[in-house]
């Protein structure tokens, strides 16, 4: 089952992110067009993360977005098109999958 990730508002005075560990099952997290993910990895080698995309059109689907974060890099991604990403059985949520979780970590921002 997918844990759901808080957002975190981003702002003129700034904000300092909390990250949570890249789980297993993957992350589900509102979306509304607005989100910015920020991927770190600490791992000595790059690690994929899986953004789902939910558009699909006379039963073809869109491919899923891969991203690569670097060895011991991060990697900010967004915004994401909530039609594209959002998925059509989780309203309103982007789903985040991880190939390999070990070292890897994520923080969702909104942008105002």
């Amino acid at each position: 089952m997918r844990v759901s990730l808080a957002r975190q508002q981003l702002s003129d005075v700034g904000v300092t992110p909390t990250y949570v560990g890249a789980e297993p099952d993957g992350h589900r997290v509102p979306n509304d067009g607005r989100l910015v993910i920020h991927l770190l990895n600490a791992a000595e080698e790059p690690r994929e993360v899986v953004v789902r995309t939910g558009y699909s059109r006379s039963g073809l689907k869109l491919a899923d977005r891969i991203l690569t974060v670097p060895a011991g890099g991060d990697l900010f991604a967004g915004p994401f098109d909530p039609e594209t990403y959002n998925q059509r059985d989780d309203q309103n949520h982007l789903h985040i999958d991880y190939i390999e979780v070990e070292g890897l970590a994520v923080a969702a921002l909104q942008m105002p």
